[in-house]
């Protein structure tokens, strides 16, 4: 294969990569149709208060609801979502790669008391149960849900 080909090659695949990025973080911020949770991004022109999900990540049993940590671009996560949303579970997010520094260390040791493997999407319920990654089956089990 000329060098010329592989460039070409190489720029499609980063294209492509760059393209599904972008996806991932689209979708992970669109809030869900018609739920009207605590973890619906906020309005145009208002931000989350940080503070407040930063408090939320540091002890996410007291607020008694679901918490998901995640991350901006994680397709995971962004299926998990959409299924809590779908089956109506409430969920709060707590988005750990929007923090930096001691908070961000603090989040992942949080995660990471829950999950050791410091993964993503791991799902608190108010009860103190987990669930790591998001395998349907083990989700609608923890939840309870009729499969």
């Amino acid at each position: 294969m000329p060098a010329s080909d592989s460039i070409s090659m190489s720029i499609v695949i980063a294209v492509l990569v760059l393209a599904g990025t972008a996806l991932v973080f689209f979708l992970s911020r669109k809030s869900s149709g018609g739920q009207d949770s605590a973890a619906a991004e906020a309005e145009p022109g208002q931000s989350r208060d940080r503070e407040e999900e930063y408090r939320l990540g540091m002890d996410p049993c007291a607020c008694g609801v679901a918490v998901m940590y995640t991350l901006q671009t994680c397709l995971h996560c962004v299926h998990l979502k959409h299924f809590l949303d779908e089956h109506g579970i409430e969920c709060r997010l707590v988005y750990v790669d929007d923090f930096e520094g001691e908070q961000r260390r603090e989040l992942m040791q949080k995660v990471r008391s829950f999950n050791p493997r410091g993964s993503f999407p791991t799902l608190v319920l108010p009860d103190g149960r987990v669930s790591v990654g998001f395998r349907e089956a083990q989700v609608r089990q923890l939840l309870g849900l009729d499969q």
